[in-house]
């Protein structure tokens, strides 16, 4: 049973990153490290900063279309509220640590997984980058933005 598990959740990554390479160009898909075989615990995904819609409205959008995410736990330990008057020494900026507690949310991957359910979520994903949606996006921005 474990092998067929393992397998099934390699080929469910191998589907989400084969399929959703077009939208590479705002999201930045997981890669394996070198030489390794790694049997995937879920598909993490980064909005670039170019993306016209960033993290939480991606996340927003794909929960309105009965899509489950989850966000990356911690990130920038620094700005998790246990840590607020922690004495702890900072070197650096730490924008890799903010740009994962900001710019990074799971897709799963887990054996169960249709053919049909692995397609919905790339069909949906990919609508949500239509210019369509980028709009209504932009254009709740502006209203906010503008305090309307």
């Amino acid at each position: 049973k474990l092998g067929q598990f393992i397998r099934q959740r390699r080929n469910n990554f191998q589907f989400l990153y084969k399929n959703l390479q077009p939208l590479s160009k705002y999201l930045a898909l997981p890669e394996p490290t070198e030489n390794s075989n790694p049997s995937w615990f879920g598909f993490s995904v980064r909005v670039k900063k170019n993306s016209p819609i960033r993290r939480n409205e991606i996340v927003q959008s794909l929960n309105e279309r009965n899509i489950g995410t989850r966000l990356l736990f911690g990130g920038n330990l620094t700005k998790q509220p246990f840590y607020k008057g922690f004495n702890s020494r900072i070197s650096g900026k730490l924008h890799s640590t903010d740009s994962i507690m900001n710019d990074v949310f799971w897709l799963g991957v887990q054996p169960n997984l249709t053919e049909k359910m692995k397609k919905f979520v790339v069909t949906q994903l990919t609508e949500i980058f239509t210019k369509e949606d980028i709009y209504v996006w932009k254009q709740a921005d502006h209203r906010f933005w503008n305090g309307q």
